[in-house]
């Protein structure tokens, strides 16, 4: 006997019970109250007609509320597994699959929250010098590391609150909230220092210095996304072409030049 059905006939065999009991007393009772006679018959009915129809009655209506339990259970399971598998869709969506960082499409989704009145985030562009190089000398498997070493550094420097993108090839993003230009830099310089740290590139005698070149806008309160994104790519350039590994906030670029960072 299964679990199930015991637990279905124990249920049914103490509803049976209480009727017998229930049917002895109301019968007897009524009995009474009439002054009829209490005879064999009496107890044969209120015995066996509680257990002919209860016990039936009680067992299906035991079952029923088995199976409805036992469906309950499955598509809360059920439930809990599409729940998983859409959180499980969302982060791939959102995030990048190599660095686990933000999507380009969800950074910028990110970059044009509302601000309120007085408050200014700032975005900084991130891209590694003379990435080239590196797959040249050390192999793709290497530049991979490399990004991700990076990214690892870029989470290591900055707060909770801030949000990381892979913008598109070896190009990274980061928002920090509620800061403005002084303390920015601060902040892109130290990133700038950590990942000038990475340690396995130096060990190796073809030696590649990994190092990266920031550039950085304020996002003011109605500031539209693009246009920040241009702005920070221009002092991106500007970083690079006064000789890399430099923050850089400030450019007298036009929009076109931008296009020249990949070359660098």
């Amino acid at each position: 006997m299964t679990p199930r059905t015991r637990r279905i006939l124990g249920k049914a065999i103490v509803v049976t019970i209480i009727a017998i009991v229930a049917t002895f007393a109301l019968s007897f009772t009524a009995r009474l109250a009439l002054q009829m006679p209490i005879d064999w018959l009496s107890w044969v009915e209120c015995t066996f007609i509680p257990i002919l129809i209860g016990m039936p009655v009680a067992s299906y209506i035991f079952s029923q509320a088995e199976t409805i339990q036992d469906t309950c259970d499955k598509l809360e399971k059920s439930y809990a597994a599409l729940r998983e598998t859409h959180h499980r869709l969302t982060f791939v969506t959102g995030h990048d699959q190599m660095t686990g960082l933000l999507s380009r499409g969800e950074f910028i989704g990110r970059m044009e929250r509302q601000r309120d009145e007085g408050e200014c985030d700032t975005l900084l562009l991130i891209d590694p010098d003379h990435f080239s190089l590196i797959n040249d000398r050390h192999g793709h498997s290497k530049g991979d590391e490399t990004l991700v070493r990076i990214a690892k550094a870029l989470v290591y420097v900055t707060r909770p609150g801030d949000s990381i993108g892979r913008l598109g090839g070896e190009e990274f993003g980061v928002l920090l909230r509620d800061i403005r230009k002084e303390q920015a830099i601060v902040i892109a310089e130290n990133m700038r220092r950590q990942i000038e740290g990475i340690p396995w590139i130096k060990e190796r005698r073809d030696d590649v210095k990994v190092t990266v070149s920031i550039g950085g806008a304020e996002i003011g309160r109605n500031a539209h996304a693009e246009d920040v994104l241009r702005a920070a790519g221009r002092c991106l350039f500007e970083a690079k072409r006064r000789g890399r590994n430099r923050v850089s906030f400030e450019c007298e670029l036009g929009s076109v030049e931008v296009s020249k960072i990949r070359r660098l």
